[in-house]
């Protein structure tokens, strides 16, 4: 197994994104981090460097001679550009989500977008997956509807020193918080239902004292299921759960990060059961995920690895049903364009 080699974007030390992926993309030795531009200030850019223990490169063209991929962990506003100068060398293209920040900017990259790899790590998660496979077995039924809950309530606590840095401090032509949350949101029902969803209603609001959009609901309809998205940075006692319910005409699942080992689901005859990774039917019993035996949690940063390993798949020619390419990312800013403007 060839080891593959990744150079960091952005992702120096004191950013959310960075050590998550550099733990993650390395934990089952099918990447190794070999050093990135991880700062716009150089000092900073070394200083990561140094305490990642790797090399600080100088510019994009010299990390893309030396590493396989590139992964971009920037600020979603610098994506687009990113993503054009890395365009020019032969290396392959990782993102964080989303894609690009604007639908303009997802135009211009519509016709090589299948190429770059988009993460969202929460469907890395073990439950998560069997989720969806319990949907494409019809254990529950027809769906006739899912709910995905992302409450934060940072926008409303007393603010941290750099925080919210200042490109979440305002909204472009799709809210800041859409293209923060709302993408994951969108993700976890596209991956869950496997089918496309249109939006009929969105109610979006400003609550803080930040005077940007900090909170909103959006409601899609697929050809048989209602589909409710949320997300909020103004909702006090939440830090960073996620909330997902999925309503069957045979069986409900209900699922949520702060006790992501395990799945509960309700039957029509009143029947319940817990599902966990030692005794789940279809996904997450399976060895990849047990790299420590059940009963002992695999968290936030295994599902995040979970997910490097489908990449590493993927950018070895194997085909994941679990991977996300800029196809879908730009089709999730399309969609949160015409929830907020109409078509």
């Amino acid at each position: 197994m060839k080891v593959l080699s990744l150079g960091f974007l952005g992702g120096g030390i004191n950013s959310i994104a960075g050590p998550v992926h550099f733990i993650a993309s390395q934990m089952d030795r099918k990447f190794e981090v070999v050093g990135g531009i991880f700062s716009k200030d150089k000092e900073k850019s070394k200083l990561s460097a140094k305490k990642y223990q790797v090399k600080n490169f100088n510019s994009i063209e010299e990390m893309a001679k030396e590493v396989d991929v590139i992964v971009i962990l920037t600020p979603t506003p610098e994506h687009f550009n990113n993503i054009m100068e890395i365009k020019k060398h032969n290396v392959k293209i990782v993102v964080d989500k989303p894609i690009v920040a604007t639908s303009k900017e997802a135009k211009k990259i519509r016709n090589f977008a299948k190429e770059i790899i988009v993460t969202h790590n929460y469907s890395g998660y073990p439950l998560v997956r069997e989720i969806r496979a319990l949907v494409k077995e019809n254990i529950l039924g027809e769906i006739k509807k899912i709910k995905i809950n992302m409450p934060q309530e940072s926008f409303l606590k007393p603010l941290k020193p750099g925080y919210p840095q200042e490109w979440r401090r305002k909204d472009l032509e799709i809210p800041t918080i859409a293209l923060d949350l709302g993408v994951h949101t969108y993700h976890l029902a596209r991956f869950i239902l496997n089918e496309n969803f249109k939006p009929f209603f969105c109610e979006k609001n400003k609550f803080s004292k930040l005077n940007v959009i900090d909170d909103c609901i959006v409601l899609a309809k697929s050809k048989n299921t209602l589909i409710e998205l949320s997300f909020s940075k103004i909702s006090l006692g939440n830090t960073n759960p996620l909330f997902i319910e999925v309503y069957g005409e045979r069986a409900a699942i209900k699922w949520s990060q702060d006790d992501f080992e395990n799945l509960y689901i309700s039957y029509f005859d009143g029947k319940k059961e817990i599902i966990n990774r030692s005794n789940a039917k279809f996904e997450a019993s399976k060895k990849r995920y047990q790299r420590m035996a059940p009963g002992h949690p695999s968290g936030f940063i295994e599902a995040f690895a979970n997910l490097y390993c489908d990449i590493y798949d993927k950018l070895n020619g194997k085909e994941s049903e679990f991977v996300s390419d800029g196809i879908e990312s730009i089709e999730s800013i399309m969609f949160f364009k015409e929830a907020i403007y109409g078509n």
